[in-house]
């Protein structure tokens, strides 16, 4: 089978979109061009047309008027978050590009559609949980509400970007981590009565409660299980063992990184050069110059740099600390931009723990990828080095 150019994606993608009426969501990997689609998509519209850019976060606007510029788009494109968009009503727009359309398949951000007339609309996103719950009491999927806004028109997985070499080939480092049962690092109990356990104890904790959950009356049932259960995720985003063995890692590779992690706190404990958004956009822009300007090698963020966010020269992608959707691994490993040479991803695996099941969800779905498997992090940087 031939392999197809980066160029003759886009142009399928484009093509599939024309040809559903130009109405359309492409879910393409992360690093393909994406934007260079809709930035061709609004050329099939006449100029006077009024033409609205939606995306999650502010800062994709500094990306959107750079991207007009570089494909000689001179059509007028205003930009919203999604924020924002959601207030606005009996509103008509020509053409819609929804940046990220996952972020807008919620029940308050989804108004946007259905208090204002889109004639035509673009949905990117690299990919899409369908299963997931758009509205949970309504039994209303993202799935189900995608295929009313602007149901998929086109396809491109990380497994198709590894064969046609459109995606940088990677080696997935996966690095076995356990659950310290020695050393009382974790603090428990109330702030009247705090004491101090072991990693596995407090993790037994909160899986034990988890359990109880599940034996409660239906009243109570759901809240009780989702408190326990996120009791329980806490413990695996801030486990300090791993703390530990994630700066040993960082330590050991010296070219560009970005770390990724679910705790802002125990990512500041790897590197206090985090993007997050309780800082201000000027510190934000402050530590992306520094890691720019190389002054920097390692760069970290929970959401912030997830999507949208082009980071150049990366080298590597730490994995700390995730959760079972595997639309976030795809974004996060796509930050590691084709550039021709071989990208390593280091994702961290804590054994006999949810992350196990959550790490065998995230890969359900991709085939070809190279992984390799250590036992602990000192052999990683063994054979890496």
């Amino acid at each position: 089978m031939k392999k197809k150019s980066r160029e003759e994606v886009q142009e399928e993608a484009l093509d599939s979109w024309v040809k559903t009426g130009r109405n359309g969501t492409v879910a393409c990997i992360t690093g393909l061009g994406k934007t260079r689609i809709a930035m061709e998509a609004i050329k099939t519209f006449p100029k006077s047309s009024k033409i609205l850019f939606l995306a999650e976060v502010k800062d994709r606007e500094i990306e959107l008027l750079k991207e007009l510029k570089k494909w000689k788009v001179t059509h007028k494109v205003d930009f919203l978050c999604y924020q924002s968009a959601y207030k606005l009503s009996k509103g008509t727009y020509d053409f819609v590009i929804y940046d990220e359309i996952h972020e807008m398949l919620t029940t308050a951000y989804s108004k946007f559609f259905y208090n204002n007339t889109i004639k035509h609309s673009i949905g990117l996103s690299a990919t899409i949980d369908k299963r997931a719950w758009a509205n949970e009491v309504l039994e209303i999927t993202k799935g189900d509400m995608l295929d009313e806004i602007c149901p998929i028109c086109y396809t491109y997985t990380l497994d198709d970007g590894q064969v046609d070499g459109t995606s940088r080939k990677l080696n997935v480092h996966i690095i076995r981590h356990t659950l310290d049962s020695v050393s009382k690092n974790i603090t428990a109990g109330s702030k009247a009565k705090p004491f101090k356990q072991t990693e596995w104890a407090n993790y037994q904790y909160w899986s034990g409660k988890v359990g109880q959950a599940m034996n409660m009356p239906d009243s109570v049932k759901q809240l009780k299980i989702i408190a326990a259960s996120n009791a329980r995720a806490k413990v695996l985003y801030n486990l300090p063992s791993k703390i530990v063995a994630c700066k040993k890692l960082v330590k050991a590779l010296k070219k560009p990184t970005i770390l990724f992690g679910n705790s802002l706190e125990a990512l500041k404990k790897v590197t206090p050069n985090v993007v997050d958004g309780y800082n201000t956009d000027d510190q934000n822009k402050a530590i992306r110059k520094k890691f720019d300007d190389g002054k920097v090698n390692i760069i970290g963020s929970f959401k912030k740099l997830k999507q949208g966010a082009n980071l150049n020269n990366l080298a590597n992608c730490i994995i700390m600390s995730y959760y079972s959707k595997p639309g976030h691994i795809i974004q996060q490993v796509g930050r590691l931009r084709n550039d021709g040479t071989l990208g390593n991803v280091y994702i961290f695996l804590t054994e006999d723990t949810q992350e196990e099941k959550w790490f065998a969800t995230m890969f359900e779905s991709v085939t070809s990828l190279n992984m390799i498997y250590y036992n602990n992090v000192e052999e990683c940087i063994k054979k890496i080095k």
